[in-house]
């Protein structure tokens, strides 16, 4: 178990240390998420919605805060960082929006009986592997979509944006997200491995380089 210090690249200061999470204490994070999904499921598009609307609001709420970190770990302009935010801000209200129709069963022409429906269920516990360049858009892409959804997420963040990572978990629940259906994992990557192949990890994205997609690829293959 080692430690990740990030850096502000603009002073070349160091900005904070964190520990990486022991295997045993990554796969119990994986568990709660997996718990916490079983109970996000069953709550109505409606419901989801609402909550997602809170969590714009609470980016929001916190984007000073979230935007100097983002500049201090990774070098952004400040003004883009603010930008950023507001970008993730209108995402969450733009799925809240449209989400609950979109997510509706759908009828189909007759074709059992006049039973014919399409219906959009969750799958579980959604891993995503983000790199530095955007450190709240590159989250909020795949986490909010799937939230919607019913999904649970994890979050494996770029090292030199753990902070911000770690943020916006705080962040969301302040917004009113239960406790760990939305989890960042501070770990190394042999331990991020074995979370593809844990078997309530239900998916994977990455952003990232073609040899780490391959990568990934193979060990999305194992499971």
């Amino acid at each position: 178990m080692g430690t990740i210090t990030t850096v502000n690249p603009a002073t070349g200061k160091n900005i904070d240390t964190y520990e990486e999470l022991a295997r045993d204490a990554a796969m119990a994070k994986v568990d709660a998420c997996h718990e916490a999904f079983t109970k996000w499921k069953l709550k109505s598009r409606e419901g989801r919605a609402e909550t997602i609307k809170g969590l714009g609001k609470a980016l929001r709420d916190n984007k000073e805060e979230l935007a100097q970190l983002m500049t201090e770990e990774v070098g952004k302009l400040i003004k883009d960082s603010r930008d950023e935010v507001e970008l993730c801000a209108a995402i969450c209200d733009y799925t809240a929006g449209c989400g609950p129709a979109e997510l509706a069963p759908e009828p189909r022409d007759p074709s059992n009986a006049g039973r014919g429906i399409v219906t959009y269920e969750p799958i579980g516990v959604i891993y995503g592997i983000q790199p530095w360049n955007f450190p709240a858009y590159q989250v909020i892409r795949y986490a909010i979509a799937n939230l919607m959804a019913g999904n649970g997420v994890l979050l494996k963040h770029a090292s030199n944006c753990t902070g911000s990572g770690l943020m916006i978990e705080r962040i969301f629940r302040e917004g009113g997200l239960p406790e760990n259906l939305f989890t960042v994992l501070v770990i190394d990557h042999d331990t991020s491995d074995e979370i593809i192949t844990h078997d309530k990890v239900r998916g994977v994205t990455l952003t990232g380089s073609d040899g780490a997609g391959k990568h990934i690829a193979e060990a999305a293959e194992r499971c």
